[in-house]
């Protein structure tokens, strides 16, 4: 049986995803002035205590501001907080996925290189038994033996990544880590995904894990430079083929 509390977080939660879709998607404009409370709880269909609970995880998301009097506002897109997931997601699922996709591949372009560098320096043991468990468990995910899962594949590949940023022991780099990985899981289940190149990436991870586990940071660095370089490669020609006309 359901609780009361939670029918209230499920329906508060679903007046933020709606309300934050339709700010990023652009129905209300920057500057503008949401309408009342009234018209918002009607058309969500929820009371007022949801509503202002609602609002208040928009509020520091950056998405709203509320004065008094005035009421609550669009803030400019500037003010929008990028490294929340629910707003990086957002973004993805109102905008132009090629491009959302190119700017997170640059950061993770400027990242996880380095980061990889530092893991190589400070991963302790158990950091690198785990990285070396979480690339068993992907090899697992294309073996010839079971049947292939790309959601799976995905879904290990960004936790080795992920990883390999708490291996660094910086915790804004964790930190970062954490909000792309829901973020590119959404953003990767729409892109088709190949086996012989799932194989081929796997290639690239145990060379960035052996560097990491011998200690190595140049050679952990350029062998994750290589992946993502590889992995960009690979989005641009699926962009290409799905751009021709069939």
């Amino acid at each position: 049986m359901i609780s009361r509390k939670n029918v209230h977080r499920k329906l508060y939660e679903y007046v933020v995803d709606e309300l934050g879709l339709q700010i990023i998607r652009g129905d209300y404009r920057p500057g503008e002035t949401l309408p009342n409370e009234e018209a918002l709880c009607k058309e969500f269909d929820v009371s007022r205590g949801v509503l202002r609970e609602a609002m208040k995880v928009l509020i520091q998301k950056g998405l709203l501001e509320s004065k008094t009097k005035t009421g609550t506002f669009v803030r400019l897109s500037n003010s929008w907080n990028l490294f929340d997931p629910d707003v990086l997601i957002w973004k993805y699922e109102t905008g132009a996925k090629p491009e959302f996709l190119k700017n997170i591949m640059e950061v993770r372009r400027i990242i996880e290189p380095e980061a990889a560098r530092l893991a190589a320096e400070r991963a302790s043991v158990l950091e690198v038994k785990r990285i070396q468990a979480i690339y068993d468990d992907m090899r697992c995910t294309i073996s010839d033996k079971g049947g292939y899962s790309s959601e799976e594949f995905i879904r290990v590949d960004l936790e080795f990544h992920t990883a390999i940023l708490e291996a660094c022991h910086n915790e804004l780099l964790a930190q970062i880590g954490r909000t792309m990985r829901r973020a590119l899981l959404t953003a990767r289940q729409s892109d088709r995904h190949d086996l012989a190149a799932q194989k081929h990436t796997l290639l690239t991870h145990i060379a960035i894990l052996e560097a990491i586990a011998a200690h190595k940071p140049e050679e952990a660095y350029h062998a994750n430079q290589a992946l993502i370089t590889q992995v960009w490669r690979d989005m641009q020609q699926q962009w290409e083929q799905e751009e021709k006309p069939s």
